[in-house]
Protein backbone atom coordinates (compact mmCIF):
# COMPACT_ATOMS: atom_id res chain seq x y z
CA UNK A 1 0.00 0.00 0.00
CA UNK A 2 1.24 3.49 -0.82
CA UNK A 3 1.75 5.96 1.96
CA UNK A 4 -0.50 8.97 1.95
CA UNK A 5 -1.27 12.20 3.76
CA UNK A 6 -4.25 14.55 3.53
CA UNK A 7 -4.03 17.85 5.42
CA UNK A 8 -6.86 20.25 6.24
CA UNK A 9 -7.09 23.45 8.29
CA UNK A 10 -10.17 24.91 9.98
CA UNK A 11 -9.09 28.53 9.52
CA UNK A 12 -8.80 28.13 5.77
CA UNK A 13 -7.34 31.58 5.25
CA UNK A 14 -4.43 30.73 7.58
CA UNK A 15 -4.29 34.40 8.55
CA UNK A 16 -3.92 33.53 12.23
CA UNK A 17 -6.87 35.76 13.15
CA UNK A 18 -8.42 32.80 14.91
CA UNK A 19 -6.94 29.62 16.36
CA UNK A 20 -6.17 27.08 13.68
CA UNK A 21 -6.73 23.36 13.75
CA UNK A 22 -4.54 21.41 11.36
CA UNK A 23 -5.73 17.84 10.73
CA UNK A 24 -3.36 15.24 9.30
CA UNK A 25 -4.98 12.02 8.03
CA UNK A 26 -2.25 9.53 7.20
CA UNK A 27 -1.86 6.06 5.69
CA UNK A 28 1.33 4.09 6.18
CA UNK A 29 3.40 2.45 3.45
CA UNK A 30 4.16 -1.28 3.30
CA UNK A 31 7.04 -0.80 5.74
CA UNK A 32 4.73 0.83 8.31
CA UNK A 33 6.09 4.32 7.70
CA UNK A 34 4.97 7.76 6.57
CA UNK A 35 7.34 10.53 5.51
CA UNK A 36 5.33 13.38 3.96
CA UNK A 37 5.61 17.13 3.70
CA UNK A 38 2.63 18.74 5.48
CA UNK A 39 2.13 21.85 3.32
CA UNK A 40 2.46 19.92 0.04
CA UNK A 41 -0.54 17.83 1.08
CA UNK A 42 -3.06 20.55 2.03
CA UNK A 43 -6.50 19.93 0.58
CA UNK A 44 -8.38 22.76 -1.06
CA UNK A 45 -10.20 24.76 1.59
CA UNK A 46 -10.95 27.95 -0.34
CA UNK A 47 -11.73 26.63 -3.82
CA UNK A 48 -9.75 26.13 -6.98
CA UNK A 49 -7.70 29.33 -6.57
CA UNK A 50 -6.38 28.47 -3.13
CA UNK A 51 -2.74 29.23 -2.51
CA UNK A 52 -1.23 26.50 -0.39
CA UNK A 53 0.88 27.63 2.56
CA UNK A 54 4.63 27.09 2.41
CA UNK A 55 5.04 26.80 6.19
CA UNK A 56 3.12 26.40 9.42
CA UNK A 57 3.25 29.31 11.86
CA UNK A 58 2.01 29.72 15.41
CA UNK A 59 2.18 28.20 18.85
CA UNK A 60 1.22 24.55 19.18
CA UNK A 61 -1.06 24.33 22.20
CA UNK A 62 -1.95 20.64 21.88
CA UNK A 63 -1.58 17.65 19.60
CA UNK A 64 -3.95 14.70 19.53
CA UNK A 65 -3.27 11.33 17.90
CA UNK A 66 -6.25 9.20 16.95
CA UNK A 67 -5.71 5.69 15.58
CA UNK A 68 -7.78 4.64 12.55
CA UNK A 69 -9.05 6.15 9.32
CA UNK A 70 -10.41 9.70 9.66
CA UNK A 71 -10.28 9.37 13.43
CA UNK A 72 -12.47 6.25 13.61
CA UNK A 73 -10.58 3.84 15.86
CA UNK A 74 -12.27 0.70 14.51
CA UNK A 75 -10.87 1.17 10.98
CA UNK A 76 -7.31 -0.01 10.20
CA UNK A 77 -5.65 1.31 13.38
CA UNK A 78 -1.86 1.30 13.54
CA UNK A 79 0.27 -1.15 15.49
CA UNK A 80 0.55 -0.61 19.25
CA UNK A 81 3.28 1.85 20.26
CA UNK A 82 3.74 3.41 16.83
CA UNK A 83 5.68 6.68 16.74
CA UNK A 84 4.91 10.03 15.13
CA UNK A 85 7.21 12.99 14.67
CA UNK A 86 6.73 16.52 13.33
CA UNK A 87 10.10 17.40 11.86
CA UNK A 88 11.15 20.92 10.91
CA UNK A 89 13.17 21.73 7.78
CA UNK A 90 16.36 20.67 9.62
CA UNK A 91 14.96 17.24 10.53
CA UNK A 92 14.46 18.14 14.21
CA UNK A 93 11.35 16.75 15.93
CA UNK A 94 9.68 19.91 17.25
CA UNK A 95 7.60 17.83 19.69
CA UNK A 96 10.77 16.41 21.27
CA UNK A 97 9.37 12.89 21.38
CA UNK A 98 5.94 13.70 22.81
CA UNK A 99 4.28 11.63 20.06
CA UNK A 100 6.15 8.35 20.57
CA UNK A 101 4.65 5.05 21.76
CA UNK A 102 1.09 5.98 20.75
CA UNK A 103 -1.96 3.85 21.50
CA UNK A 104 -3.62 1.78 18.78
CA UNK A 105 -6.99 1.73 20.56
CA UNK A 106 -7.67 5.17 22.08
CA UNK A 107 -7.06 8.80 21.20
CA UNK A 108 -4.26 10.48 23.13
CA UNK A 109 -3.78 14.22 23.56
CA UNK A 110 -0.56 15.90 24.60
CA UNK A 111 -0.35 19.44 25.92
CA UNK A 112 3.24 20.70 26.08
CA UNK A 113 4.25 22.33 29.38
CA UNK A 114 4.78 25.50 27.35
CA UNK A 115 3.46 26.11 23.82
CA UNK A 116 5.82 25.09 21.01
CA UNK A 117 6.50 27.91 18.56
CA UNK A 118 6.82 26.90 14.93
CA UNK A 119 7.40 28.92 11.78
CA UNK A 120 8.69 26.32 9.39
CA UNK A 121 7.79 23.65 6.90
CA UNK A 122 6.87 20.47 8.76
CA UNK A 123 7.22 16.85 7.72
CA UNK A 124 5.08 14.15 9.27
CA UNK A 125 7.13 11.04 9.99
CA UNK A 126 5.44 7.91 11.33
CA UNK A 127 7.24 4.66 12.14
CA UNK A 128 6.23 1.23 13.42
CA UNK A 129 2.60 1.63 12.33
CA UNK A 130 2.24 -1.53 10.25
CA UNK A 131 1.45 -1.86 6.55
CA UNK A 132 -1.52 0.12 5.23
CA UNK A 133 -2.54 1.41 8.65
CA UNK A 134 -4.20 4.77 9.24
CA UNK A 135 -4.39 7.52 11.80
CA UNK A 136 -5.26 11.13 12.43
CA UNK A 137 -3.22 13.85 14.11
CA UNK A 138 -4.86 17.11 15.16
CA UNK A 139 -2.62 20.09 15.86
CA UNK A 140 -4.14 23.10 17.63
CA UNK A 141 -2.27 26.30 16.80
CA UNK A 142 -2.75 29.85 18.02
CA UNK A 143 -1.04 33.03 16.80
CA UNK A 144 1.74 34.44 18.95
CA UNK A 145 -0.37 37.49 19.80
CA UNK A 146 -2.83 35.23 21.65
CA UNK A 147 -0.17 33.45 23.74
CA UNK A 148 1.63 36.30 25.49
Amino acid sequence: MAEGLVVAMTNAYADMSDPNRVTLDWTSAAGGTVDKDVCDNFTSAKGEFEIKPTWIEGYIRSIETIPGALGVVATTPPTVNYNAYLNDSYGYDITQGLLTNRSATVAEKVVPTSPIYVKDELTLVVSGAGSGKTGRIIIDLVPDTMVR
